[in-house]
């Protein structure tokens, strides 16, 4: 299941849906739902997404969770031109690994990526303190 498997699921589970009715008020198939629920197809088209939105009547907190759940699911992305050599390494052996990563072997590098983003902020602050 992927986050936004995840999210559909239980989104439409806290709205008292089947996945049959989800689908009539999209206009697609339930077995497409359910492809969704389960992680077995990439997050629908912004579209779909703009659909989903009004027939669940979701709120801003919920809008905001789901567009999280789609950009954590995404199943491809382009890389950016601008990286450097160290990354495209860094990225391969990512690929190599995913699938068997324990927990704390995530953890870990979430945190080297936090200690990144807590830097960046404390430059940006310092320079426009100066």
């Amino acid at each position: 299941m992927t986050p936004f498997g995840l999210f559909l699921e239980n989104i439409r589970r806290s709205r008292q849906l089947q996945q049959k009715q989800l689908a009539a008020d999209l206009g697609v198939q339930a077995c497409y739902i359910s492809s969704l629920e389960k992680g077995r197809k990439a997050p629908p088209s912004k579209k779909v997404l703009e659909r989903l939105i009004a027939a669940l009547d979701l709120n801003e907190e919920e809008q905001s969770l789901m567009w999280e759940s789609v950009e954590q699911s995404e199943l491809s992305f382009k890389l950016p031109g601008n990286m450097i050599l160290a990354e495209y390494q860094l990225i391969s052996r990512l690929k190599q690994q995913l699938g068997r990563l324990s927990q704390e072997q995530i953890t870990i590098m979430l945190n080297v990526l936090a200690l990144n983003t807590t830097s960046n902020k404390q430059t940006k602050t310092r320079r426009m303190n100066m």
